[in-house]
């Protein structure tokens, strides 16, 4: 960013020394003196070294360059205003000459450009300190005559019109900084929100606070085991007992996020999705078409693994929905995106209700709800006797004896979210 701004600032530069050699040649300020050339060749290879730095190697040089080339800008523009100064009654127009002050507001704003307040403060606490010198050396009210007072006083106001003016480009200097800096953050939390949330919930985050973003939102929550999973461990080499894990997170991924949830998190074989975009019917739909999609793969699956000589697998799935407090918490140790809430700490339960009865699907009166009036009907779902727990939401059996998880194991599936329903039980082939 330094190096793009040294590069453009080449042709400010070279347009301010083009005006004091027009000034120059026009005898200015306090004559044509040898020491004006001087001053002007000075800067004006300032200026170049500061344009050839920019493409420097050298990071020290890169660091330092900014502040060489305000000093130099605050050296030319106390010149000039320096070289204005009235010393006699003759010269009192010198002091509102038009050429004596463009170097110092033109660098100001430039430097202000760079969005970084400390140096625009200096360069102004450069020039103004060295207005003030020039005033208090150089001027003497005496020799000004009658005029004297009011050349003074005017000189005066100039300085502090130049002070007021630099605090205004220091502030907006500061506050676009700041703005930029927040943009910024907030591009880089979106860019890392967009890896695991939807890309409409990581805006919403990151509008409505970014990382410290917790706020009360309707979620479909979507929990998948796998079943047997200890059974595995304990028969199979844990090899090959992780790389089957590994397979059952994928498919369930895949399903997730094609369907616009997100994956909370994994638990052990557990999969926590959730599904926080659109109204809640939309959150319900998505959330049954994942679930419907992971037995589908699964069924494919299970197929492959049947003719490997590999043992099948089965899952259970358990959907409920409701308030939550979802977005990242943050304890200054681990920022972590996930919900909380009376559905949360809900969901383990139906799975564990789900485990209990050997059903697959499980889904509480709420997500149905969600789903129409005509969602019962359509999804064949059944009822579950109440059990013992009183603050369990009702549940419901979706297609008892539907499509398989497995080639052989009678498992029990999940209809479709549209009027067709899945496939018949897989037979071994």
């Amino acid at each position: 960013m330094e190096q793009d701004f040294e590069r453009r600032a080449l042709a400010p530069r070279l347009g301010v020394v083009l005006i004091l050699l027009l000034g120059a040649l026009a005898d200015y300020g306090h004559g044509n003196r040898a020491g004006h050339w001087v001053v002007l060749g000075a800067y004006g290879v300032v200026t170049l070294l500061a344009a050839a730095g920019a493409r420097a190697r050298s990071d020290r040089i890169r660091a330092w360059l900014p502040l060489v080339a305000t000093c130099a800008d605050a050296a030319i523009a106390v010149y000039v205003v320096a070289d204005h100064v009235p010393r006699y009654a003759g010269e009192a127009h010198l002091a509102t000459d038009a050429v004596s002050l463009l170097p110092a507001y033109l660098f100001l704003l430039q430097t202000g450009m760079r969005l970084r307040p400390r140096l625009a403060a200096l360069f102004a606490a450069l020039v103004a300190a060295g207005w003030a010198a020039a005033l208090a050396l150089l001027m003497d009210p005496a020799r000004l005559g009658p005029d004297g007072a009011r050349v003074l006083v005017r000189q005066g106001m100039g300085l502090a019109a130049f002070a007021v003016a630099s605090g205004f480009v220091v502030a907006t200097a500061a506050w676009m900084r700041a703005s930029a800096a927040a943009a910024l953050r907030a591009g880089e939390e979106r860019l890392m929100l967009s890896r695991f949330l939807p890309d409409g919930v990581a805006t919403e985050v990151v509008r409505t606070g970014g990382t410290a973003s917790v706020a009360e939102r309707h979620a479909t929550l979507l929990g998948v085991d796998l079943r047997g999973s200890s059974a595995l461990a304990r028969t199979y080499p844990p090899a090959l007992s992780v790389a089957w894990l590994l397979d059952f997170r994928r498919l369930v991924h895949d399903a997730v996020t094609i369907h616009g949830g997100v994956v909370d998190k994994y638990v052990g074989d557990g999969v926590l999705a959730l599904f926080l975009d659109g109204d809640a019917g939309e959150q319900a739909a998505r959330a049954v078409a994942a679930a419907e999609a992971t037995l589908e793969t699964l069924a494919t699956l299970n197929r492959e693994r049947h003719r490997a000589g590999c043992p099948t697998l089965r899952v259970i799935a358990a959907l409920h929905c409701g308030p939550v407090l979802a977005g990242v918490f943050d304890d200054g140790r681990r920022a972590e995106f996930t919900v909380l809430g009376t559905v949360m700490n809900d969901l383990p339960r139906i799975e564990r209700r789900a485990k209990e009865d050997d059903l697959d699907v499980v889904v509480s009166a709420d997500v149905l709800r969600q789903l129409g009036a005509e969602a019962p009907e359509r999804l064949d779902a059944r009822p579950l006797p109440a059990s013992g727990e009183p603050t369990l939401p009702r549940l419901f059996a979706l297609r008892p004896g539907a499509t398989g998880q497995g080639p052989e194991d009678g498992a029990r599936g999940l209809p479709s979210a549209s009027s067709t329903m899945l496939a018949k039980p897989v037979d071994a082939p």
